[in-house]
């Protein structure tokens, strides 16, 4: 991929951010939990917009997941590689914005085909090195990757299924990579806006998917320097980790300073294929 892309991404989430997180493609989003009329901001109903967030996010990854299969099922009649097959990626590539690009991959780990077609240089690249692509040749079957550092250079997540011929033998891999944290930007600003409330997102190890200050995004809450000060967070994340969902009160020191503030945390679990990110909604006081 372009190495330009990465600033194009961080671009395109803050420009999302500042404009309210205009809606990607996919399923259309539920209305927002709280109406936005413009007027004082509204004290909401922390679970009911952790629900909408949930749902909304979780319809999100299985249009995507749809969209993946259906790449798949093309690429075990078409081959991994040809005009049939790009045209297969192409579709799967133009999903949303989130997505970055979709490439098929041989049963030996190397790349047969890349769309959009300025990442045609990735073909022979081989990607067997990369963990998440050593378990889809292992298990052959649909996953989401954690966050990892591509093959171009930015971070992303991949969603993948195996590649079947018509004779059920395996062919290989068809998989996109996209960016969480686009992702559940434009699907946390929509049921946080015009509310009291904010919200933030994590892996279960940790590593911050989304989060209003940016700075965060891609620092671990559980490891990282950022937050050895924020003591109480931490055991919360430690939590956060362990159970799907749940709630706790942790005080917390804002980023640039300013007094420490108490924050009310309600989480619940998006994902899958068994990947699950930890989704949390704040109520400050």
């Amino acid at each position: 991929m372009d190495p330009r892309i990465l600033p194009c991404l961080l671009f395109a989430l803050a420009a999302l951010l500042a404009s309210g997180c205009t809606s990607l493609s996919g399923p259309n989003p539920p209305s927002p939990a709280v109406p936005t009329t413009g007027g004082p901001p509204v004290d909401a109903d922390p679970a009911a917009v952790l629900a909408t967030i949930v749902g909304d996010v979780n319809a999100t990854l299985g249009a995507m997941d749809t969209s993946v299969a259906t790449a798949a099922a093309e690429l075990g009649r078409s081959g991994l590689s040809g005009p049939e097959a790009n045209a297969s990626l192409e579709r799967a590539a133009a999903f949303s914005p989130h997505v970055a690009d979709a490439i098929s991959i041989d049963p030996a780990g190397r790349v047969a085909a890349a769309m959009p077609v300025e990442y045609a240089r990735m073909i022979g690249t081989s990607l067997a090195d990369q963990a998440h692509v050593q378990a889809m040749l292992r298990d052959r079957r649909p996953m989401v990757s954690p966050i990892f550092t591509t093959t171009e250079g930015f971070d992303a997540a991949v969603l993948a299924h195996p590649v079947t011929g018509s004779d059920g033998s395996f062919r290989g891999i068809v998989s996109v990579a996209f960016d969480p944290s686009m992702l559940l930007a434009d699907r946390i600003d929509r049921a946080v806006s015009g509310t009291t409330l904010s919200a933030w997102a994590m892996q279960t190890d940790g590593r911050v998917l989304y989060d209003p200050d940016l700075d965060r995004i891609g620092k671990n809450v559980l490891t990282d320097p950022a937050y050895a000060g924020s003591v109480e967070l931490r055991a919360l994340a430690g939590r956060m980790a362990t159970e799907p969902s749940g709630n706790g009160t942790y005080t917390f020191n804002r980023t640039g300073g300013g007094p420490v503030v108490t924050e009310q945390a309600t989480w619940d679990t998006v994902g899958i294929h068994g990947v699950g990110w930890r989704v949390v909604v704040v109520r400050e006081g």
